[in-house]
């Protein structure tokens, strides 16, 4: 069924329901799909590489260019396909990345070498929502603590969105690629281009996507507050000095609009980002110091929410509330390689990111008056520098050791009125904390060993120690109503302490590839999202806070594919993590239950099909008294199926069906609805029965 915006619609709109062009052209492009199609192609499902998994372990290479799944409007759903990683919903933008049951800050993510932090304390634009995801060559997932060069924590993982333009730029011409897409449930239609021109030293890479989406429906025919529209594009500008030298610039811009969240209780009209990034590299000097890489990066955000133009309003002007955000994030790295003596090689260097939010709620009849501030004027700012070797014991053998120190500083602007600082529902011992300054030096480090046990079979573990510093957020929030408060940071949290050991084994033979991992993560005060309930005196008892705690996180994945005979591929997927808050004796809220996918597909000479089936167990182990995990939430199994054909040599056209029987399913970390579209106590459904389409050609 066509779906509609949540918006305020005439009689006359709702007597018309007419499809719109958006409408038209998804529709179009399906029907295209299924009749006008002559020819055929093997097309390769979004999958970890094979490759990939032989030669790093615990680490997935995502292509986009191999995406065979329905089109993604946000970049972080389309990790869900990785083994151990998950993802929460709240609208088709904003879907928030989870590995191996961590997410938010206790993850880095990294676009093209840099940092991005969203606008929203209740992360509505998680970085992940501003990747172009088309146009980066591909994503690497690395879970748990795989170098200690992507930034102080990581303690879950990190996911880095990289582009090789300066080395495709080698070859002089013009070179590219572009594509539509469209589905028959949220999407109308997507387009995007990516091209380069270089003459074999300067180059010219300039980028664009635009997608807009309706709301979805559930496998239960009810339409779920999704819709958004973005646009976003690029430039990157850069000279090969030589084949091993060069410096690039880049400049990027997203613009989102008018995107309905079903489980906020605010929509976001605006949700804008630049950035600009800088490289310098020289992995050839001949010396002590073989290769220096000097990056600098910086974005700015603006988003706004609110909760009356685009969804029925309060029934009093005087509850309407806008909540406007700016956020701007800057940063700098240094690295240096020394060359390889005795089968050593090693990098160390410096890096720097300061990060300051500021965000705050009014009503638009009188935005000269600040209600409260819900992010106020926030710094956060860490300098570390770190050294991390690989050496190669034996032909078989390998080790890789990294260090690295932070200092990390946390202050906000203290003589802002109603702020955590200064509001008068806020208790005096909070308000004095949050005015100091809040000052620590972090100590990680890692420690991994491989071990080819044969010519096809690699053993692992690694050790590692990580430390992530409470974000602005879990600091600083302050959200009050007429009748207190109903969100409230902690200025006084210690920064998190894992202590990190995977163990695993990873292999081909006969058409096999495999791969499999236990890891268990000690945690030292790890940052509770909680429900205070007599914790914090002067507070209601149903207002969210924060709160450190000693907790353990252990669980294992398995991941293989099996070429069984000419022509067809089986492949499969299965992750568990439990996460456990010892200091209370429960279960930590919003942790995925054990889930996976099992499929097949067939390639003939020149055509591919296949299918798959996605399922997740009952989440029995949940944490109700957080405010977070509300009820259990059921198993489920669905059934996609997909196939392509090459139109050209160039052009390829893939089409498919997600949830075919149209099951009403739910991934239990999604968030739950706000009560103004579901029952509360239920999470977001997941999109029922959709049929898709793309197509993608090269020049």
């Amino acid at each position: 069924m066509l779906m509609k915006h949540l918006t305020q619609r005439s009689p006359q709109e709702q007597e018309n329901d007419m499809p719109s062009p958006h409408h038209a052209f998804r529709l179009s492009l399906i029907a295209a799909a299924v009749m006008g199609v002559a020819h055929a192609d093997e097309l390769a499902p979004l999958k970890v590489q094979a490759e990939a998994l032989a030669e790093t372990p615990n680490t997935a290479v995502i292509a986009p260019a191999d995406i065979d799944t329905r089109p993604v409007l946000d970049a972080g759903e389309a990790l869900r396909e990785v083994p151990g990683v998950s993802a929460s919903r709240m609208s088709q933008h904003g879907v928030d990345p989870i590995i191996r049951g961590q997410s938010a800050t206790q993850l880095n993510v990294l676009l093209d070498g840099g940092y991005v932090h969203g606008g929203c304390p209740n992360r509505m634009d998680t970085p992940s929502s501003f990747a172009t995801f088309e146009t980066y060559d591909r994503v690497i997932v690395e879970k748990g603590v795989q170098s200690v060069q992507h930034g102080m924590g990581g303690s879950g993982g990190s996911v880095l969105y990289e582009r090789d333009t300066a080395a495709k730029a080698a070859t002089p011409g013009l070179q590219g690629h572009a594509g539509v897409a469209a589905s028959s449930n949220g999407l109308n239609g997507a387009t995007y281009i990516d091209g380069m021109y270089s003459n074999g030293k300067a180059y010219l890479r300039a980028f664009g996507e635009y997608s807009d989406a309706d709301n979805y429906e559930d496998g239960d025919g009810r339409e779920v507050p999704s819709a958004t529209t973005k646009t976003a594009g690029g430039v990157v500008a850069g000279y090969r000095i030589s084949e091993h030298s060069g410096i690039e610039g880049t400049l990027e811009a997203v613009r989102g609009k008018d995107t309905l969240y079903a489980g906020a209780d605010m929509d976001a009209p605006k949700d804008d980002m630049n950035a600009y990034r800088l490289k310098y590299w020289n992995q050839d000097m001949g010396g002590a110091i073989d290769g220096v890489k000097v990056e600098a990066w910086r974005s700015d955000v603006e988003h706004l929410m609110d909760n009356h133009s685009l969804r029925t309003p309060p029934a009093m002007t005087t509850m309407y509330r806008d909540a406007p955000s700016e956020v701007s994030t800057q940063g700098a790295r240094l690295t240096l390689t020394s060359k390889p003596v005795a089968a050593l090689k090693l990098d160390y260097g410096l890096d720097m990111q300061d990060v300051n939010r500021e965000g705050w709620v009014m009503n638009p009849a009188t935005p000269a008056s600040t209600l409260f501030w819900l992010w106020p004027e926030a710094e956060m700012r860490s300098v570390g520098g770190f050294v991390e070797g690989l050496y190669g014991l034996s032909a078989t053998s390998r080790v890789k050791a990294g260090l690295r120190v932070d200092s990390a500083t946390a202050r906000m602007n203290e003589a802002l009125a109603n702020s955590i600082a200064t509001h008068a529902l806020v208790p005096a011992s909070i308000k004095a904390a949050a005015r100091e300054d809040q000052d620590n030096t972090a100590i990680g480090g890692l420690l991994r060993y491989e071990h080819d046990l044969s010519k096809n079979l690699t053993a692992f573990t690694g050790l590692s120690r990580s430390v992530r510093q409470p974000d602005a957020t879990e600091r600083y929030v302050l959200k009050a109503a007429p009748t207190g408060i109903t969100w409230l940071g902690n200025p006084s949290l210690d920064p998190e302490v894992h202590h990190q050991l995977d163990v695993g084994l990873s292999g081909k033979a006969r058409g096999i590839t495999w791969e499999a991992v236990m890891f268990y993560d000690d945690v030292s005060d790890y940052v509770l999202r909680d429900i205070n309930n007599g914790k914090v005196a002067g507070v209601a008892n149903s207002a969210t806070l924060y709160r450190n705690v000693d907790a353990t996180l252990f669980g294992a994945e398995l991941s293989g594919q099996w070429m069984f005979a000419p022509g067809w591929h089986a492949h499969g997927a299965l992750a568990y993590v439990n996460a456990q808050n010892d200091t209370d004796g429960r279960s930590i809220a919003q942790i995925p239950p054990l889930n996976g996918r099992i499929g097949a597909d067939y390639t003939g000479s020149n055509w591919h099909a296949g299918g798959r089936v996605r399922f997740a167990a009952q989440q029995h182990e949940i944490d109700t008294a957080s405010g977070l995990d509300t009820t259990q939430t059921p198993e489920y199994a669905v059934l996609d199926l997909y196939g392509g054909y090459d139109l050209t040599r160039k052009t390829r056209l893939k089409l498919g069906v997600d949830n075919l029987f149209d099951r009403l399913y739910a991934e239990h970390v999604n968030r739950a609805y706000a009560g103004v579209f579901g029952d509360p106590s239920q999470r977001i459904q997941e999109p029922g029965r959709t049929v898709w389409a793309r197509l993608d050609t090269q020049f």
